[in-house]
């Protein structure tokens, strides 16, 4: 079963918070790039050094948040979460997604109870 995971940067908590001055968003935006960037280089190389690749069906390109969704299986999924670069979270199984968007099934039928004929109706 493949699920979908997002990965992002583990912050440092030794140091207190101090906010950040105002500065030019344009300047901070290939910044933002690189850093997104380097979490998937981390997480590419932390894939391929513990031979995950048979595990991880998609990894996401890198934007502007560090931000990274992967769909692995649950052995990748325990192996990233090992990981002392980064942070992962489980988002859900991606089998679950089908059932949840159909418009026919069990999962379909009882989310919309009474109105699935009347929705039925007005969708022919």
């Amino acid at each position: 079963m493949w699920i979908e995971s997002i990965i992002m940067p583990r912050e440092d908590d030794s140091a207190p918070y101090v906010p950040a001055p105002q500065r030019d968003r344009r300047s901070g935006l290939p910044v933002a790039m690189a850093e997104s960037r380097r979490l998937r280089d981390a997480v590419q190389s932390f894939v391929s050094a513990h031979d995950l690749s048979d595990g991880v069906k998609w990894l996401s390109e890198p934007g502007i948040l560090p931000l990274l969704t992967i769909h692995c299986t649950d052995f990748a999924l325990t192996k990233l979460r090992e990981a002392t670069d980064f942070v992962v979270g489980c988002a859900a199984p991606i089998d679950a997604y089908p059932a949840l968007v159909g418009t026919h099934g069990p999962m379909a039928a009882e989310l919309l109870g009474t109105t699935a004929p009347s929705l039925e109706r007005r969708c022919v």
